[in-house]
């Protein structure tokens, strides 16, 4: 018989009160319909399309760009390597050039997980800098994965990182719990809704071993 792969859930809990990004919208989560009322228990939800761990379609901020329901399922899913960032506000170009990455799809393990546990938003958080970002999409990365809300320095008023990635159809998911996650290599699993003309979706983020 073969042995059962280890599954690691690195996707957040959504719930009410979550950590989100500032200007964003709330998640609420109301129970509608009670068993001890009407038989059964219902529920309805508002929330964003960028909910916790989320992935960004390239229409995010690309002028007819795809949605979120147009990129091929096999793009969300395959060989990942987990790569951890230590002791750093940025990641840079520099950096990732001591770095062998042999997969397309590379997920950044930073002190930001330990910031997704906070209840307030971190200002302090881990992000990719252009040039970083630039070298990821001359290697050949089709899929980038990140520790916190956002990819890109909370200063950018242009959002180089994100237009830069996503112009050259790299996937982003952002809002993943790597904190127990050992460097390595995995296979990912994060497969968005299918939310019509949406520019992102959550996802629920595995790693098998």
């Amino acid at each position: 018989m073969e042995k059962a792969k280890k599954i690691y859930d690195i996707s957040i809990t959504v719930k009410e009160n979550m950590l989100s990004f500032p200007g964003d919208t709330f998640t609420e989560i109301e129970r509608i319909k009670e068993i001890e009322d009407d038989g059964y228990n219902l529920s309805k939800m508002k929330v964003s399309v960028h909910t916790g761990t989320h992935a960004d379609a390239p229409s995010h901020f690309i002028e007819n760009g795809k949605y979120i329901d147009e990129i091929s399922l096999e793009r969300f899913m395959g060989r990942a390597q987990v790569i951890e960032i230590k002791n750093k506000k940025v990641i840079t170009k520099e950096e990732l050039e001591n770095i062998e990455i042999k997969c397309d799809k590379v997920l950044f393990k930073t002190v930001n997980s330990r910031y997704l546990k906070e209840e307030s938003f971190n200002k302090d958080f881990v992000y990719i800098n252009y040039k970083a970002a630039e070298y990821l999409v001359e290697n050949g990365v089709k899929l980038i994965a990140i520790d916190y809300l956002t990819v890109e320095s909370l200063d950018s008023k242009d959002f180089q990182v994100h237009k830069l990635l996503l112009e050259n159809e790299v996937i982003i998911i952002e809002t993943v719990d790597l904190e127990t996650i050992e460097p390595g290599f995995y296979n990912l699993l994060a497969f968005p809704l299918k939310l019509k003309g949406c520019e992102a979706s959550p996802v629920r983020a595995l790693l098998t071993k």
